[in-house]
């Protein structure tokens, strides 16, 4: 697993890469909730280069929107892997990391 991230002015984007499996899943948290708490008014997430994702880190997800929402902040989903947008659409935690400020990506419309 790899994370990056860089600012933009509406929000921090950070770009996830490699396999999200259990085991970097407290890693991720960590990365996570350290960007959105230096950002002003949230992070968007790309998704787009993670080859596999765990259904145990919808968790991790779930975990720093609810940072996210307790400071006034959000979360959202710039764009989506094939492997992780089936996960969150199973679970049915997509439509909480779509918002109307995230740019539209071809991996998040309704049609896939």
């Amino acid at each position: 697993m790899r994370v990056s991230s860089v600012s933009d002015a509406e929000e921090t984007v950070v770009a996830l890469r490699g396999e999200i499996d259990y085991g970097c899943e407290e890693a991720l948290e960590r990365a996570l909730t350290h960007i959105l708490s230096a950002s002003d008014r949230g992070i968007g997430i790309d998704l787009s280069k993670v080859s596999f994702w765990a259904c145990s880190s919808v968790k991790v997800l779930l975990t720093v929107r609810q940072v996210a929402l307790r400071h006034g902040k959000t979360v959202s989903l710039r764009a989506t892997s094939p492997a992780v947008r089936r996960v969150l659409e199973l679970s049915g935690t997509l439509r909480l990391f779509t918002t109307s400020t995230a740019p539209a990506s071809p991996h998040l419309t309704a049609d896939g």
